[in-house]
């Protein structure tokens, strides 16, 4: 039967593989190693309860006893000094919590200053809002501002721009979005929204060889460029399994 390993020993274990992983400063492992019980203990204070771990514990908190908490607190800062950046930032929060109507007012209300009414990265956030807004018609004419730009031109929000088509019952415009969003080695969340409307657009086969090719051509990378692309592959995969 093998020997229990002592409290002090697991403890330095713990630490070393924590220091470890978080990329820790060279001289918590001299510490840990040298003067395990007295280095394990600097190293877990300054690690979990430092002032700055405190500040973040108590930041949760409160965001777990109020949902509304950092909306509440942006409000106020966008009460006090009302600019653009402000209410895209809170936008932004509302997006999260799914709030896309008071998202999309707030945005709409950044392109009335003069400085920002032709702002190509405001203007795509306003065509995503519109779509989450199941306002199409809005993300279609505000996507066409800037519909030949390339910052638009292989984003999400061309994604929303190519739907809202469908969803007014375009479809013919929208597959030649798509189209265009269809590069090879490249595109892949959007090429995955192509093979979403290919079935929902009953061709089923396209989907389904669509599907095929972007998992053949992750499958020819690299082990590294596999790696980055580990999420997009799990989501090609998962909606391979529908058909």
């Amino acid at each position: 039967m093998l020997p229990l390993l002592s409290p002090i020993f697991l403890l330095e274990i713990f630490c070393l593989y924590h220091a470890y992983s978080n990329n820790a400063p060279q001289k918590y492992y001299y510490l840990i190693v040298i003067f395990p019980l007295f280095g394990c203990l600097l190293y877990l204070y300054h690690t979990f309860y430092s002032q700055q771990n405190i500040d973040n514990i108590s930041e949760e908190v409160k965001h777990v006893l109020n949902d509304n908490y950092k909306i509440d607190k942006l409000e106020k800062e966008l009460n006090f000094s009302d600019t653009v950046a402000k209410k895209m930032e809170l936008a932004n929060e509302y997006t999260l919590i799914g709030n896309h109507n008071r998202a999309l007012i707030l945005l709409k209300s950044c392109l009335e200053n003069p400085v920002y009414d032709d702002d190509i990265g405001l203007l795509k956030k306003v065509v995503k809002s519109s779509y989450l807004n199941e306002d199409y018609q809005s993300a279609i004419d505000y996507g066409s501002k800037i519909k030949d730009t390339t910052a638009f031109n292989k984003s999400d929000e061309k994604v929303a721009y190519a739907w809202s088509f469908f969803y007014i019952k375009n479809d013919k415009k929208a597959n030649e979005l798509f189209e265009e969003m269809n590069i090879r080695f490249g595109n892949y969340p959007n090429r995955l929204e192509y093979a979403k409307f290919l079935k929902l657009t009953e061709r089923p086969e396209e989907a389904k060889e669509k599907l095929s090719e972007l998992l053949g051509e992750i499958e020819s990378m690299d082990r590294q460029e596999k790696r980055h692309k580990k999420d997009i592959r799990r989501a090609i995969e998962n909606f391979s399994r529908e058909f």
